[in-house]
């Protein structure tokens, strides 16, 4: 459920080196192993998604205090979305559109950029 093999031993009650010699000795095991983690990969990236495409409700803070409502006492929040998340998708699922420093036909491209102590050059 958390992808972390730490974490699954401990839930086990199985000590993470023990886990890692049945992955190495055991297919049936080591596959079970891998569905696991792309298991819980699909969550995260489903969740990625969400906050993307969704948003996620951010409580909006005022001297480090959440403001709330006066009428209701509820938290009052605005929408967020990640920008981040939403070009870490596309550059996953379209990188033939998406990919930075890639050329057309797939090569790898550079970008040059000269930087000056100068204030005045930018």
């Amino acid at each position: 459920m958390s992808g972390n093999i730490s974490e699954a031993g401990r839930v086990a009650e199985v000590r993470r080196s023990t886990l890692y010699l049945w992955k190495e000795a055991d297919k049936d095991f080591s596959s079970r192993w891998e569905d696991a983690l792309e298991e819980a990969a699909d969550a995260l990236e489903a969740e990625a998604r969400r906050r993307a495409v969704e948003g996620y409700d951010e409580p909006i803070t005022y001297a480090g205090r959440v403001v709330c409502d006066p009428d209701t006492g509820n938290p009052i929040v605005r929408k967020r979305y990640s920008d981040g998340l939403m070009a870490f998708l596309l550059r996953a699922h379209r990188p033939s559109r998406f990919r930075t420093g890639m050329e057309a036909d797939g090569r790898s491209g550079t970008i040059s950029i000269n930087i000056s102590s100068d204030d005045s050059a930018l």
